[in-house]
């Protein structure tokens, strides 16, 4: 992603309960950040589970986009182009690891 903002909140604003007005303003970009929570069978986030992205091209092309692991809630993300003729398809695996 090719914007970057940032927000510092001080001890004063958490203290007084101040509302933080202001104004972000990023570039537009030809990204999609994708996330999304990996539980097991008994409903329990899963630490550690890889997440694998595939771009699906309209001539049936498969190309890997890359990988993610999923910390210890079980979320991860991952940024993958904008592409109205691309499905993007999701592979999950266990833990290589168990805890």
């Amino acid at each position: 992603m090719s914007g970057y903002t940032e927000i510092i909140l001080t001890p004063r604003h958490l203290k007084n309960r101040d509302i933080l007005r202001t104004t972000i303003i990023m570039e537009k970009s030809d990204e999609v950040l994708l996330t999304g929570t990996i539980y097991n069978s008994r409903q329990k986030a899963m630490e550690g589970a890889v997440v694998r992205v595939i771009k699906i091209t309209q001539e049936n092309q498969r190309v890997s986009k890359g990988y993610v692991i999923t910390n210890q809630s079980g979320e991860f993300a991952i940024t993958v182009e904008k592409d109205k003729y691309a499905d993007y398809q999701l592979d999950i695996y266990e833990p290589l690891v168990s805890g």
